[in-house]
């Protein structure tokens, strides 16, 4: 990881800063479906395979096709929202 981030080439570090996101937001998503997914068959290998997709060095990365397909106007279109929800939990804390 250090010889990445000091790599003087920066697009590998921003390939897996997004696919940290999307995987943290999947995270999420899954700690409360997961109840609900885990009945479905091969939802384990499918998770699997959608996590290699997700970070799989290729031009059709899943991560960074999510990333700028759903997150990023999600977070564009919210952001001040978002913005102000923070500052208010840094203020009550």
């Amino acid at each position: 990881r250090i010889k990445a981030i000091e790599s003087p080439n920066k697009d590998d570090d921003t390939q897996w800063l997004t696919y940290w996101v999307v995987y943290g937001i999947f995270s999420v998503a899954e700690f409360f479906s997961d109840i609900f997914l885990s009945w479905f068959p091969f939802y384990y290998m499918l998770k699997c395979g959608f996590l290699l997709w997700c970070m799989a060095p290729s031009p059709s990365n899943g991560a960074e096709f999510l990333y700028h397909r759903i997150i990023r106007p999600f977070f564009l279109k919210h952001e001040a929202q978002l913005d102000s929800v923070v500052k208010d939990l840094k203020d009550k804390a």
